[in-house]
């Protein structure tokens, strides 16, 4: 099953680094940090670089909860966090749990959909994962290069930012 343990915003990465390093295999088979791909306009070109899906966020899936929970415990960056609220380590649910699936890849990188607009600029068509979710696109900012779906997640619906790209996009790098 996937779990969520909610850490600070900025610190993902690191405190994944640091539960594998500190904390046996034996006790979950994958800790990662979800991130979607971003765009920054420079010049006649785009940028791409990588942001967190969901900030102060990361996933790890285990088949044995809790003692995985007193296993992070013993994280250094966890211990307080664990103490002092009780609401920082949630079991994701089976539709939220196949929403995340279908929107990343192997490397935990929600990758840029391809979509297509009509002479309005409303998206008509589109890959990946915008186009498995477009009828919960609530926002899109094609300017800027993304849109906005609105999911259940942990218990309550948030705005989840999803990276476009249009097929005359050119990337730099």
């Amino acid at each position: 099953m996937w779990y969520v343990i909610q850490t600070q915003t900025g610190g993902e990465c690191k405190l994944v680094e640091l539960i594998e390093k500190m904390i046996p295999k034996k006790y979950y088979d994958e800790c990662f940090c979800m991130n979607r791909e971003c765009v920054r306009k420079i010049g006649n070109e785009y940028e791409i670089f990588l942001r967190p899906l969901f900030p102060a966020y990361i996933f790890v899936v285990t088949e044995e909860p809790k003692k995985l929970f007193f296993e992070l415990k013993r994280v250094p960056r966890l211990t307080k966090l664990l103490n002092d609220q009780e609401d920082t380590f949630f079991s994701v649910s089976k539709e939220e749990e196949l929403f995340l699936k279908n929107v990343q890849d192997e490397d935990h990188v929600v990758k840029r959909s391809l979509v297509e607009v009509d002479g309005e600029g409303t998206i008509i068509n589109a890959e990946g994962a915008v186009g498995v979710y477009l009828r919960h696109v609530v926002r899109q900012r094609l300017r800027k290069r993304y849109v906005c779906v609105e999911q259940e997640f942990l218990g309550e619906k948030r705005k989840i930012y999803l990276g476009i790209k249009l097929k005359e996009d050119r990337e730099v790098g």
